[in-house]
């Protein structure tokens, strides 16, 4: 009975929601912010940076602190899950600025080489050649992207050839060799892009069968038969080699909807996985670690013809969003041998879900089970020998895991897998690091990996640089960042001299290339305070308990100036978190020497503007898998503990403060003032509202809307919404492409409050994200907030 008195007042508010129609739209122009926010904005940043081992080099990667709106409304497709850009075959830009110039800086002389770009260049797809002579970068035109080569110290770049490449999907090219490079093209042969006839306009028919097809709400899918002829239109490449010095090409095998092409480790066989038909009107081609889309999976010779099929997979529809569908997954060769290929993939024949990792040799007729998992695949990295690092965690997402154990494997030895770790994922004070490395690859030297880590414990932050025996656990400490600074490795050059990102609670994030044994550094970088007016920002942790007795945390900034005087009004910004221990919830770092910076729509800016700022206040969720099943309860006790324990450090006003989140903090912000009077006003960014839009699952919660639907409708602020009373400011990019917020979320909200005659405001940016990139989108967003507490919080 409670179920259907829930499901009754679910379809009410529903219908409610979706009759409603609002008449006060009305289209704005941009809002800017002060002069002194916006110079903050625009002070130059710290460049990308890169340094390969062994290199006398570093490679500074500059690029605007944000995109125009004239970048982020050009022409753009949504198909099968990607934004595409038509135009010039490359992704849409969303939120990134790509980079716009190079420099080259000598690690031991200090010779500065400014490469000989234009003004309105814009680079992408940076990549070093194997011996780090060369260096290619695609420029990106309103046309194309076009292949260019640089050497390393030079200029002058040149062209390697005009043909178009095709990278609608990621980066196009990788290279083979010092002299080749392997990259997808728009086929020289395509025509015109395929046409919407009227001919082709009839009804679209969907069918469901006895088999369970359980799915987010995705975006970006395909929706007619023309937008499928458009996916394999644009999404079809040429595979070819070129040569980097004289421009040439030559093609290998026929054009093909190409998922991963990989060569092996001797560059005489490629792993080519195709996407092929059928297409799918339900579920995106891939989205995180899912791939539902059909694919081809072959071994080819370097002339395209194929030595092998290793499988092909049918389109998955069925298949969850943190379920895995069978066959193989995560294909890639085996580092230290010739010509292995391994995967991981589920076993179908065991009683329950289990996974195993195989590996198939040369002629690939045959598949041998190396090992076997005990919980759920995440991730397999190889040393240069051949040795496997394999990590498995209890829980997907990755984010809700709470348990991981690492295993490494020597498959050419008998001898048993050796567990290097088996550990609390949420456990920070213990946290070993992670392997340094790229793709599938960790550095070693023989038996020792790196380790890279933050080093957090009760006392701070010192971020450091381990080596672990991977044959008995032994470990070493190589280097870790001294108390009074924070000191980030960047990169490894050897044992002896590492890049660190270096910056204190004073200066400015800095990099520095440091030798291990004298402590002597050389500044890399000179980047000045783009504030120095918010130097005497006060900045302190606070920690307390909340009713049950779980220890909270969260960092109180207080604005230039303040004397205790009087109290402030405060901006508390949370984003919530799921624990399965109240132990690990409970693990408070001290203050970690940071530099208190400020970008983009950051709430950090109200401290320019008489506000003091608790940012980070814990918000946690005990219970693992059920920990939703006492979402509210919890939240609640969260919030009432950090203004409770910001009221008793003598700061904060009690009937001035305001609170505010984006995304999963946004939905946040909907619930407590649905289930509080703690707070004057609340802003929430790209959050959802009614749970009901996203039945099959949500965060970290896998059950289903009708699995636990009391779970659904409470921690659903729309079906809550008649109780908000504090004023609620909702800003949403009109294009996010996130499964959980998709917009209609923030304007049913709306919908319901205004229907109620609740005070709200809702802001739709056009062409955005779920983060917000151009620099209009930047501005108008910090107004809003700003002009929305100073109403209701401030000045109340």
């Amino acid at each position: 009975m409670m179920i259907t008195r829930l499901f009754n007042v679910f379809a009410v508010l529903l219908i409610g929601s979706f009759i409603f129609v609002a008449n006060s739209q009305a289209q704005e122009i941009y809002k800017e912010p002060s002069d002194e926010i916006k110079n903050i904005l625009e002070a130059p940043g710290l460049p990308d940076i890169r340094v390969s081992p062994g290199s006398d080099w570093m490679i500074k990667l500059y690029s605007p602190n944000m995109l125009d709106i004239s970048e982020i409304s050009r022409p753009r497709y949504h198909l099968a899950g990607y934004r595409i850009n038509p135009d010039n075959n490359g992704p849409s830009l969303s939120r990134s600025p790509l980079n716009n110039g190079i420099t080259f800086e000598h690690l031991e002389t200090g010779e500065i080489v400014d490469v000989n770009l234009s003004d309105d260049a814009s680079i992408d797809h940076v990549s070093n050649a194997p011996g780090g002579e060369y260096l290619s970068f695609s420029l990106v035109t309103e046309e194309s992207y076009l292949l260019y080569k640089l050497g390393i110290g030079e200029k002058e770049p040149r062209l390697i050839t005009e043909q178009r490449l095709n990278a609608v999907s990621g980066n196009p090219c990788s290279w083979l060799n010092s002299d080749e490079m392997l990259c997808t093209f728009v086929p020289s042969d395509r025509g015109p892009e395929p046409v919407d006839s009227n001919e082709s306009i009839g009804p679209l028919v969907q069918e469901s069968t006895d088999r369970p097809t359980p799915v987010r709400t995705f975006q970006d899918l395909l929706e007619s038969s023309y937008e499928k002829d458009l996916f394999e239109h644009y999404f079809t490449s040429q595979l070819k080699v070129v040569n980097v010095h004289n421009g040439e090409t030559s093609n290998i095998g026929e054009p093909a909807i190409f998922d991963q092409v990989s060569p092996s480790p001797e560059r005489d066989y490629l792993f080519v996985s195709k996407t092929v038909r059928p297409f799918s009107f339900l579920v995106p081609d891939h989205w995180r670690q899912n791939d539902w889309f059909a694919r081809e999976m072959e071994v080819w010779d370097m002339d395209g013809e194929k030595v092998a099929a290793i499988a092909n997979l049918s389109l998955s529809e069925e298949v969850a969003v943190y379920n895995n569908r069978t066959g193989p997954r995560d294909i890639h060769w085996k580092r230290g041998s010739n010509s292995d290929l391994v995967w991981v993939e589920l076993d179908v024949d065991s009683d329950h879900y289990t996974e195993s990792i195989y590996r198939s040799a040369y002629p690939y007729d045959e598949k041998e089970k190396i090992f076997s998992l005990e919980d759920n695949y995440w991730s397999l990295l190889w040393t240069d020998n051949g040795k496997a690092v394999i990590t498995e965690v209890d829980r997907y997402p990755y984010r809700a895991a709470s348990w991981q154990r690492t295993w490494v494997l020597d498959s050419e030895a008998d001898e048993a897998p050796f567990l290097m770790w088996d550990r609390s994922v949420e456990d920070q004070f213990e946290d070993p690091g992670s392997p340094l490395g790229g793709g599938n690859s960790v550095r070693n030297a023989g038996d020792w990996i790196y380790l890279r880590g933050d080093g957090r414990s009760p006392d701070g932050a010192r971020p450091f640089i381990d080596k672990i025996n991977i044959t008995n656990g032994e470990t070493e400490r190589i280097w870790q960042s001294r108390e009074s600074y924070y000191e980030y490795p960047i990169t490894m050059l050897s044992e002896e001299k590492i890049v660190t990102r270096k910056e204190s609670a004073e200066m400015p994030p800095n990099y520095m290339l440091l030798d291990v044994n004298t402590d002597e550094e050389r500044a890399l970088t000179n980047i000045e305070d783009p504030a120095p007016q918010l130097r005497d920002i006060e900045r302190r942790v606070l920690v307390y308990e909340r009713e049950d007795g779980v220890q909270l945390a969260g960092t109180a900034y207080l604005p230039p100036g303040y004397d205790w005087k009087e109290r402030l009004p405060v901006v508390l910004w949370a984003y919530p978190r799921e624990f399965v221990s109240a132990e690990a919830a409970g693990q408070i770092p001290a203050d970690d020497n940071r530099f208190t910076q400020f970008n983009g729509y950051s709430h950090m800016f109200f401290l320019l503007n008489g506000y003091a700022v608790f940012d980070g206040a814990s918000i946690a969720i005990l219970g693992g898998e059920t920990a939703n099943d006492h979402y509210v309860d919890q939240l609640v006790m969260s919030a009432e503990a950090a203004v409770n324990a910001i009221v008793e450090e003598g700061f904060a006003d009690p009937d001035r403060i305001g609170v505010g989140g984006h995304s999963y903090g946004g939905f946040m912000t909907g619930n407590l003032l649905a289930h509080t009077d703690l707070f004057s006003a609340g802003i929430s960014r790209s959050a959802a509202y009614n749970r009901s839009l996203t039945p099959f699952g949500f965060q970290n919660e896998l059950r289903t809307l009708w699995e636990a639907p009391e779970v659904y409708m409470e921690m659903s602020p729309f079906m809550n919404a008649h109780q908000i009373e504090a004023p609620l400011l909702m800003i949403h990019g009109q294009q996010d492409p996130n499964p959980g917020t998709f917009p209609i979320q923030s304007e049913r909200m709306f919908h319901a409050l205004k229907g109620m005659g609740k005070e709200a405001r809702l802001v739709m940016l056009p062409f955005e994200d779920h983060g917000y990139g151009a620099k209009q989108s930047t501005y108008h967003t910090l107004v809003e907030m700003i002009e929305w507490f100073d109403q209701h919080v401030k000045n109340k």
